[in-house]
């Protein structure tokens, strides 16, 4: 009866509309997801707590540790009168899994970043301060600043990551069927900094929000024969609610801050979304395995306080990956992903202006080797091409006609031990 629900669950999941993330979500967690993409039905590592901890019943007996160190490189364009803005921040993002299997049992934990975005650094300004610029030049600080003028020596910077610890267990329920539960925790921090020269005043913006919160993690592994793995995993909202401190604005910042609604001393809500998760590994040949996966962000549901009119639907990605065993010791990956974001430029907030959610495409190849029996080596390349998209100019909050477009490169270097 149980097998037949899942079946039913996961079948309905497949037919929704058919990176990797969502708006807010990331799934950028090991060199394996970097080489390939696609590991919602992963068995063959630890990184598997991430992505289908049910399958983990899979893995042979002993205890496994996981390390992987991850480079991003991005590139973030915003075009408007005529010019453009770039930022390319770099970034090394550890991930860690550990995972204790016997028999039956399996214990497990991953320390992920499930959100945020790193730190983009826009020496020169971008969107944001040129709409703050129109603004100003309008009349909206005057008769304190007049009208009329520029802003100049602008600066953008935002920061943000959701650093995730989650641990769980799961359980070999039948020949078939192996099911996993476990509990997250979050804790969010998120830094702006948004500052110029206007009329021979200095404005200095800066803002700084704090939230934690818990979640859950529930994971059905079906494994009907040695070719065919199915995998799927809900992972719930995590309820987040922001407190701001804007201590480091002047006093024109701070009335700046209040315009977008950041005030200091409030909350403001911005929940991780929950996600339903499905893949399938299946071993076309003795040497060939396909790996579909498909990922569907409840972003709708997520309670995003003031701008919970913003998305008009939710995302979803859809990736296909393919391994080749080339013998014992190596295995080669290559993998396809394609991102849908149901939200419009007209409706990017800060963070979304500083890193915009766009629809993209990204490839991957990546190897495993495994070294000895206890130690294997994970590499992976990835690259995400991101489609642009052009927010029309809004004449009410003063913000030119703007164009949005990023890339953005991942390395991966992994490294498992098993005792």
């Amino acid at each position: 009866m149980m097998g037949r629900y899942f079946l039913i669950v996961f079948i309905l999941g497949m037919a929704v509309p058919a990176f990797g993330g969502g708006i807010d979500n990331k799934q950028n967690f090991s060199s394996a997801y970097a080489g390939s993409l696609s590991r919602n039905a992963a068995t063959d590592g630890a990184d598997a707590a991430a992505y289908n901890p049910a399958g983990l019943i899979l893995l042979k007996n002993g205890t496994y540790l996981e390390l992987d160190l991850l480079p991003f490189t991005f590139d973030y364009d915003h075009e408007f009168n005529g010019e453009t803005q770039t930022s390319s921040p770099n970034l090394i993002a550890p991930m860690a899994f550990g995972v204790h299997k016997q028999d039956k049992w399996a214990v497990w934990g991953s320390f992920t970043i499930n959100g945020g975005g790193g730190e983009t650094e826009y020496e020169n300004g971008n969107i944001i301060t040129q709409t703050v610029e129109n603004q100003l030049a309008g009349g909206a600080f005057s008769p304190v600043l007049p009208a009329g003028r520029t802003l100049s020596q602008t600066y953008a910077c935002a920061e943000s990551y959701d650093y995730t610890f989650t641990a769980g267990v799961s359980y070999d329920l039948h020949p078939m069927v192996s099911v996993a539960a476990g509990l997250r925790y979050v804790i969010t921090d998120k830094e702006v900094d948004l500052h110029g020269t206007y009329s021979g005043a200095d404005i200095m913006a800066k803002y700084d929000q704090e939230a934690d919160g818990y979640g859950g993690v529930i994971g059905i592994d079906i494994h009907p024969s040695d070719a065919l793995n199915i995998g799927i995993r809900y992972e719930s909202k995590v309820k987040l609610d922001w407190d701001t401190e804007t201590s480091g604005s002047n006093a024109l910042g701070i009335a700046l801050l209040e315009r977008y609604g950041r005030v200091d001393g409030q909350s403001y809500a911005r929940d991780l979304p929950a996600l339903l998760a499905l893949g399938v590994e299946w071993k076309i040949l003795p040497k060939l395995t396909l790996k579909p996966s498909f990922s569907y962000y409840f972003e709708e549901d997520a309670d995003w306080d003031t701008q919970n009119y913003a998305v008009d639907g939710n995302s979803y990605e859809l990736a296909l990956a393919i391994q080749y065993d080339v013998n014992d010791d190596w295995s080669l990956t290559a993998g396809y992903l394609y991102i849908n974001v149901d939200m419009k430029p007209e409706n990017f907030g800060i963070i979304e202006q500083m890193n915009p959610p766009l629809d993209c495409h990204a490839f991957a190849v990546g190897a495993k080797y495994r070294v000895t029996e206890k130690v294997t080596l994970i590499l992976g390349f990835s690259g995400y091409f991101y489609e642009d998209a052009t927010a029309s100019a809004d004449p009410v909050t003063g913000r030119p006609e703007v164009t949005y477009d990023k890339a953005l490169y991942q390395g991966g270097f992994g490294i498992q031990y098993r005792f």
